[in-house]
């Protein structure tokens, strides 16, 4: 059956049903809403009202909503500045980026690092960081130590995989270089040993050649076999 075969003059359409217009129409009068109560008159939303306790729709958890603005933040207190000193992670006098501070305080990727004051500092270090309490530069210039705050800029996925693709494409070209380098060296190797069979293959035509087959009747005669 096709779409340009049917008849859709067969098809009966029923009409809408007209409401109050005259109780004899059967629909007359209240309009099918009944008599009186809340729901028989307008401006009444009682669609999820549940008694006057929390809805169902307000009690169910908020999900599917990510800030794009949102900034990932990490606090980092002197306490744990003397612990990685203490267990020799940081050296004395040492200068430590941003991404050092990441990577020691295992914290996510653009996230802003802010430095409080806990303890005092058991040894001076040179940091970097996004912001920092007026007592924490207070006592890193009391133990000779300085704090850069950088300017705090959230780097996009889509360049740092450029990056990551950069640094993948230099390593290649240099291990191709490498290969270049190493199948030259191979194709040389091939050539002289090639060469060195062809001249014992040479010298193994000759001698078959020269030598002569005695057959059972005497007769004897020399080969050119290869």
């Amino acid at each position: 059956m096709k779409l340009n075969d049917l008849n859709l003059s067969d098809v009966k359409h029923k009409s809408k049903k007209r409401i109050c217009r005259g109780i004899g129409s059967g629909k007359g009068k209240t309009g099918g809403r009944g008599i009186k109560g809340q729901k028989s008159r307008t401006g009444v939303s009682i669609n999820g009202f549940e008694g006057g306790q929390m809805p169902l729709h307000m009690r169910m958890p908020k999900h599917g909503f990510k800030s794009r603005s949102k900034i990932k933040k990490t606090v980092i207190k002197t306490d744990f500045l003397n612990f990685c000193i203490e267990r020799k992670l940081i050296g004395k006098k040492s200068l430590l980026k941003i991404q050092d501070l990441i990577d020691l305080s295992k914290s996510k990727r653009n996230s802003h690092i802010k430095i409080l004051m806990g303890k005092k500092l058991s040894d001076p270090i040179n940091i970097e960081s996004h912001s920092a309490s007026e007592s924490v530069l207070k006592e890193f210039k009391r133990e000779g130590a300085e704090i850069k705050i950088v300017e705090f800029k959230k780097v996009s996925s889509t360049s740092s995989k450029q990056k990551t693709k950069k640094e993948n494409n230099e390593r290649d070209s240099s291990k191709n270089l490498k290969v270049d380098s190493a199948g030259k060296k191979i194709r040389q190797r091939l050539k002289v040993f090639l060469k060195k069979n062809q001249k014992k293959k040479k010298q193994k035509v000759k001698q078959k050649l020269n030598q002569k087959v005695k057959l059972n009747n005497g007769i004897s005669f020399r080969t050119n076999c290869i």
